[in-house]
């Protein structure tokens, strides 16, 4: 039979796991973190940074897996990447969720430089973001695969609106793209997924160089103020639309433990795995009194 000691030991280390899982860190003037760096620094998988309306000058770098940097108001949380870099760079990570902010002033310390810029990143989620007056809005590079871009305007980009470099798999749909010098710049990337986008007034609408990756899903493609993909013979969108989509916000779900009790500020609850442990431990307990 299974001792006390052991019994009361299982129920004390599912309840430290559980106290201990992911929380919300408020970033903001008056708040806990006043940068949005420091944030990310303290940030553990799960955790969802959550960062108040303003403007915020940083370069941003994230390395961990499984965070979400969620800004309140995308048009009025603003980060500036004041040309020495790239607005948020996602290094080397996965999992990681943006969405909710405006990123301007991206560029000059490389050439993957943008106002998002994944770096040898996967399955990362960009959604709901405005990109304006970077070098480039979305830089996808490096091996960078199984990402999703959706809900997203970028527009006036100096070189591309998205770039897709050396990397495959991803999906880029449901966003403008306006006024960019190339709307989107394919190069040595194959099997990505663009579709439902809005191609409007880009000195060159798109280009491509594999003719390996799909311009529409099988039924829908993209609208096209004027149709043209440049590079290999093979890009080609199969059903062009007749008019301009309708961009849709994306739903960003937060973690059930973020769900936390208006005014709470950065200690997670318990949830329903902590409540459970804490039975099973009142069980333990009345079983062992019983024995006595």
């Amino acid at each position: 039979m299974v001792s006390n000691k052991i019994l009361i030991s299982i129920c004390v280390i599912l309840l430290s796991i559980e106290f201990a899982s992911a929380a919300t860190l408020n970033v903001g003037q008056g708040q806990t973190y006043t940068t949005i760096q420091s944030a990310i620094d303290a940030a553990n998988t799960g955790d969802v940074i959550s960062v108040s309306e303003g403007t915020y000058s940083e370069n941003l770098v994230v390395k961990k897996n499984g965070i979400s940097i969620i800004g309140s108001n995308k048009e009025k949380t603003v980060i500036d990447g004041k040309k020495t870099g790239s607005g948020i760079r996602v290094d080397g990570a996965n999992n990681v969720k943006i969405s909710g902010f405006t990123v301007q002033n991206s560029g000059g310390s490389g050439k993957e430089d943008g106002g998002i810029t994944l770096y040898s990143a996967n399955n990362n989620f960009i959604a709901n973001v405005i990109l304006v007056n970077n070098v480039v809005g979305i830089s996808i590079y490096s091996e960078s695969n199984s990402n999703i871009v959706s809900g997203n305007d970028l527009k006036s980009s100096g070189r591309y609106g998205i770039s897709i470099f050396k990397s495959n798999d991803n999906k880029i749909y449901n966003n403008n793209i306006q006024n960019n010098k190339i709307g989107i710049y394919a190069d040595s990337a194959r099997t990505n997924s663009i579709y439902s986008n809005n191609f409007i007034d880009n000195s060159d609408q798109a280009y491509d160089n594999s003719g390996k990756n799909s311009w529409d899903d099988g039924k829908s493609g993209n609208y096209w103020s004027k149709y043209a993909i440049l590079g290999g013979a093979n890009a080609k969108d199969n059903y062009p639309l007749s008019k301009p989509v309708t961009i849709k916000e994306e739903e960003v779900p937060a973690p059930a433990e973020q769900k936390k009790a208006e005014g709470e500020t950065g200690k997670p609850s318990p949830g329903f795995t902590g409540m459970a442990a804490l039975g099973l431990l009142v069980m333990v307990w009345v079983l062992v009194a019983r024995r006595r």
